[in-house]
This record gives structure tokens, C-alpha cells and sequence, in this order.
């Protein structure tokens, strides 16, 4: 744990790195983005829509001028779409040959229970079944990058804490289920619907379940790379309470009164992910840090014990697996590639 990182002082040089960054256009991504940049990476961020990825670019050129324009770039993503999460993979590997650092930052939080394309839970799509695929198409250029002498390579994916607060004592998971991207919470009293809806104006459950499900596939991940003998580390990261437009936009006015006089920026948010990314102490100490949760600033903390239950976790591997799977045969695409 270091409690007083600052990436702009303490990040190492990151001249000759690529780093994909999700949701890079605004709040924790953005500032994220601009720290990478300012360190002399190569950084792709992504956004669903092109003109608000031309105006990011922009916005980062201009507050950055001393910044090379050429290594700032932006692809396409819409998580909740296979087509466009291997499409926007194939342009990747088209402009690079490798991936040094992938940070899954994007997320979704919201009202709604409509299912993605009629098939998957929006939180479970974009939070989780999103980013699996991503990081499976992606993993090809993140093992390239293991073959320089100076390798350093890793993926961190953004939970957060609601995994663990936020949701009831007596909650039980149903990764295991088969039905766990489609319908991840089965049993729902109108209790825990008013407290998140009402408090938070999101599904605060649905969230949190789904920010369970990015814990989860950070540890079977790193699992499966240590097996393999990959050098390659994994973690989660809460970057805490955070002040975005995201944050602002989707809560009540009480909510974005605490907001604004309680939670941190996005500057100070992007910490622990830039630390979880690129801190020289964590490949130092890697058995510290692989497949582990970290929350500010860099402190490896217990995730909620659902970590523990091997059928959850297994469960939830696999079903996401076979989904993937059907929805790719479905679309015409090439199905997972082996971990």
C-alpha cells in the first residue's frame, strides 16, 4: 500500500507502453487517460460515439499541447454490443502489436430492467460480460507485450466497493445459475428496489451484483494465467467515491449534495487505478497484488465473500463462457479464445 502515490510524481516512465483505456471520454477514465498520456504512453481510449471521441481527443491535445498528438487515440466500443467490442479488438490489432496495460474502466449504472437485445442484464452486459470478451480478444497483443525484456503486463478492471456495502446481509449470488447474466438478481423484494432506486436512482443491487461478477473474473483470471505460468497480473479496483458527470447525472439531489461535498475527484479517483497499473511495487510484490481487490490508495482490501465459494466463481466463468459463446455463433463471430 502506498497512501501517498501520486501518479504525475510517482508513475515510472511509460514512454514505448500502449494502453487501452474504456470510457475514456469522461469522469475517472478521462483523468486516467490524461495521467497516461502526460507519462509518455501510447493511449487508446474508448467511446461509443465518434463525434464525442473527436472532441475527447481534442480536449486532451489542447489541455496537453507539450503531449505528442500521436499518442492519443480512440476506438469505438459499445460494451453492450459483441459486434462492436470484436470489431473495435480487429482495429486494435490492426494498429498495434501489442497491449501493454488494459484498464476495463467503462461501466453502466441505471433504472432500467430491460434486457440488452432481449438476452442480458444491462449492469451484467456492459460490467462484466462486456469486458470478458474484451479482454479475451485483446489477450493475444497483451502476450506480445510479455516478450520485451522490460515487460510489465497487466489488466485491471474497475469494481467497486458496492459489492461489498450495499448489498444485504442475507443476499445470495446465483452466478452458478445459468440464467446469472439474464437474471442476476431472482429473488428481488420491493425493499431492495426502493433503497437503491430511491437513494441512489440506479439499481444499486443490480450494480453491486455486477461489480461482485468483475471481482470474481479478476481472481479466476489471474488463476488460470498463474497456472499457465503467464506473467501477467489481474486486479480489481475500487478508485472510491467519486464526483463525476456520470455520478451527477443519474442521482438525486441529495446524493449530489453529498457528491459534491464528500467524494473525491476524478483526478484523485484515477489513482488507484494508475497505481493498480503501473506502481513499480506491485511487480515487486506480485504475490501482494495478483487477482487481488484494491481500494485507495493501493490498499489490497476483502472482497465480499463470495470470492471464496469456488461454485460461484466457477459458475460464473463458465456461464459467461457458454453465453458469450451462443451470442458470437449467433452474430457470426468467432467464438472465445482459449485462456
Amino acid at each position: 500500500m502506498d497512501n501517498h502515490w501520486d501518479p504525475l510524481t510517482d508513475m515510472p516512465d511509460l514512454r514505448g507502453r500502449v494502453i487501452v483505456v474504456t470510457g475514456g471520454s469522461s469522469g475517472v477514465g478521462f483523468a486516467t487517460v490524461s495521467l497516461f498520456m502526460r507519462r509518455g504512453a501510447k493511449v487508446y481510449f474508448t467511446t461509443r460515439d465518434e463525434l464525442k471521441a473527436r472532441k475527447t481527443k481534442e480536449l486532451l491535445r489542447n489541455m496537453h499541447p507539450e503531449v505528442d498528438s500521436d499518442n492519443i487515440d480512440w476506438l469505438i466500443l459499445d460494451l453492450c454490443d459483441l459486434k462492436s467490442i470484436d470489431a473495435a479488438a480487429a482495429e486494435l490489432k490492426r494498429r498495434e502489436r501489442k497491449v501493454d496495460i488494459l484498464i476495463n474502466n467503462a461501466a453502466a449504472s441505471t433504472a432500467s430492467t430491460e434486457l440488452v437485445a432481449g438476452r442480458w442484464e444491462v449492469h451484467m452486459a456492459a460490467n462484466h460480460a462486456g469486458p470478458f470478451l474484451l479482454a479475451n480478444r485483446l489477450l493475444p497483443l497483451l502476450t506480445n507485450a510479455l516478450k520485451a525484456k522490460d515487460a510489465d503486463v497487466r489488466i485491471i478492471n474497475l469494481s467497486s466497493l458496492a459489492h461489498v456495502s450495499m448489498l444485504p446481509r442475507a443476499f445470495k449470488f446465483h452466478f452458478d445459475s445459468a440464467t446469472c447474466l439474464s437474471d442476476p438478481v431472482p429473488s428481488y423484494p420491493w425493499q431492495w428496489r426502493f433503497f437503491g432506486r430511491f437513494m441512489f436512482g440506479f439499481d444499486m443491487i443490480r450494480y453491486a451484483v455486477s461489480k461482485a461478477a468483475v471481482v470474481l473474473f479478476t481472481k479466476e483470471l489471474q488463476r488460470r494465467l498463474d497456472e499457465q505460468n503467464i506473467p501477467l497480473i489481474t486486479i480489481a479496483v475500487h478508485p472510491g467515491e467519486v464526483a463525476t458527470e456520470g455520478v451527477m447525472a443519474i442521482n438525486n439531489a441529495f446524493i449530489r449534495t453529498v457528491a459534491r461535498f464528500s467524494f473525491i475527484t476524478a483526478e484523485q479517483g484515477a489513482a488507484t487505478p494508475t497505481f493498480a497499473a503501473t506502481a513499480k511495487q506491485v511487480r515487486q510484490n506480485a504475490e501482494q497484488y495478483r487477482g487481488r481487490f484494491l481500494v485507495p490508495v493501493g490498499k489490497v482490501e476483502v472482497p465480499n465473500t463470495v470470492v471464496e465459494d469456488d461454485r460461484q466463481v466457477e459458475g460464473l466463468w463458465d456461464n459467461t463462457t457458454v453465453e458469450i459463446n451462443k451470442r458470437l455463433i449467433i452474430d457470426n463471430l468467432p467464438p472465445l479464445a482459449p485462456w
